[in-house]
């Protein structure tokens, strides 16, 4: 099974902005005992690429993803780290054609319809869609998507959606998965509070089933 074909079985893609090592380890564990084997983290702290090789190296078999990727250097560096998938905030082409040379997952973002028409004309159909809340939310996803409904997209909207909001994205259709840092917030990870971390998680699998 392939990452992207893995991460399609999750509602919800966790995202881990802010964590030392160890909080990033106890982090992946909560999540695995919730019945998640799925984790972004972002490189937008210094200790970000330690955590990453720590969880990569504790939790061999969990899809783990290096988020706010910017360079084709920190692409080659996931790559060569073992990670599974790179996400960035923006569209390149220089990272777009890096992330294929080197034959790693990326899913590029994109908020625009000029944007996703160069994202869909350089081959991918797996883009971000970034950030979603504040520019519009669900109508806004609908409105940029439907001149695209031919062209195969499986996106993944994501920045401020909550737990509530979740499912009403996924039955848009064209959802791959939906981020959500919910499921990992600060708050939770600094009080070394993982069991509801867990529980999140495993309340997170039930969401591509609601009715809302």
């Amino acid at each position: 099974m392939t990452p992207i074909e893995r991460l399609g079985r999750f509602p919800v893609l966790p995202i881990l902005n802010q964590s030392d090592t160890k909080q990033a380890l106890s982090t992946a564990e909560a999540l695995l005992e919730g019945g998640l084997d799925v984790l972004e983290i972002t490189l937008r702290t210094e200790t970000a690429k330690e955590s990453l090789q720590a969880v990569r190296k504790e939790f061999p078999n969990i899809l783990l993803g290096a988020g706010s990727i910017q360079t084709p250097k920190q692409i080659k560096w996931a790559k060569d780290h073992e990670i599974d998938f790179v996400v960035s905030p923006g569209w390149s082409d220089e990272n777009w054609e890096c992330s294929r040379d080197i034959d790693i997952p990326l899913f590029p973002g994109v908020i625009s319809p000029s944007e996703l028409m160069h994202a869909i004309a350089q081959g991918c159909r797996t883009p971000k869609i970034f950030p979603i809340e504040p520019i519009g939310g669900i109508a806004y996803l609908k409105a940029l998507l439907a001149p695209f409904s031919k062209q195969g997209l499986s996106c993944i909207p994501t920045g401020g959606i909550g737990m509530e909001m979740v499912s009403k994205y996924l039955r848009i259709g064209s959802a791959l998965t939906v981020g959500g840092s919910w499921i990992t917030p600060f708050k939770l990870i600094e009080s070394n509070d993982f069991k509801t971390i867990t529980r999140l998680a495993n309340s997170s699998l039930l969401l591509a089933n609601q009715d809302q």
